[in-house]
């Protein structure tokens, strides 16, 4: 007699029984999966691969790590999230957010959010039109970001990043980067003019100085992870309040 097999229901799974949500990073990033399993609200699992990032061997890694993306969404198919995030914010000044999320999406047969969308979805509901900007960036690519933002109808007020090591030029290290650091920063790049702080790059460690910040500065702080995260999880229809992140998650 044939064996008769169930369709999977997600309700009984042991593990992301919610929502299981796919992460795509750049090789060296070790700072977005940490976070995002830090707020993860129960019942969500988060399920990580990465893109092949030759920092060394090329002159442009961002776009190079590229060609490893059908083998990412290949692994993704078979984990059956339920949607994907694709964290990086820097790839958005190389390939349009929009066109990297409608591929990655039509890879996995399933909803996709990245990064650079989450960010500008996030200042839209929060209501923010004037941004500063701190990073670990050169100069080149923080340049590059606010010209995009200012491309979006945002103000750029500040804009600044942070170099404690070489590795940071192609983009590497970004996650030896300290919360001490990045508090310094944040305060730095501060004004009146500024209705918000974004603290930009995935693999950079901002969640625990978030609330801090909000509540010392008196205005939201965005992070590339905080909103990547908020993003894939209400794509997922985790509608959760989340305290302690920001007041992104606590209030949208």
């Amino acid at each position: 007699m044939a064996a008769e097999y169930r369709t999977p229901d997600k309700s009984k799974r042991p593990y992301g029984w919610r929502a299981r949500i796919g992460l795509i990073v750049p090789s060296p990033n070790t700072v977005t999966e940490t976070e995002f399993w830090q707020m993860a609200p129960e019942g969500v699992s988060v399920h990580t691969t990465r893109l092949l990032y030759r920092a060394d061997e090329v002159d442009d890694p961002l776009s190079d790590m590229e060609q490893f993306l059908p083998q990412t969404l290949e692994e993704l198919r078979g984990l059956e999230v339920d949607v994907v995030a694709y964290a990086c914010t820097a790839s958005a000044l190389k390939t349009p957010h929009e066109e990297t999320q409608a591929h990655v999406a039509e890879g996995v047969a399933r909803p996709a959010v990245t990064t650079m969308g989450t960010i500008l979805d996030a200042f839209r509901a929060l209501g923010v039109t004037k941004i500063a900007i701190g990073s670990p960036y050169p100069d080149d690519v923080n340049e590059a970001e606010r010209t995009y933002f200012e491309s979006q109808g945002l103000t750029v007020t500040a804009d600044e990043g942070v170099i404690l090591f070489e590795a940071q030029n192609r983009l590497r290290h970004m996650n030896l980067v300290t919360e001490d650091d990045v508090e310094e920063l944040a305060e730095r790049i501060d004004s009146p003019e500024a209705e918000a702080i974004f603290l930009s790059c995935g693999d950079m460690a901002t969640l625990g100085v978030v609330d801090k910040l909000e509540q010392r500065l008196g205005k939201p702080v965005v992070t590339s992870v905080q909103a990547t995260f908020w993003g894939a999880l209400r794509a997922a229809g985790v509608e959760d309040k989340i305290e302690g992140c920001g007041r992104l998650l606590a209030e949208h």
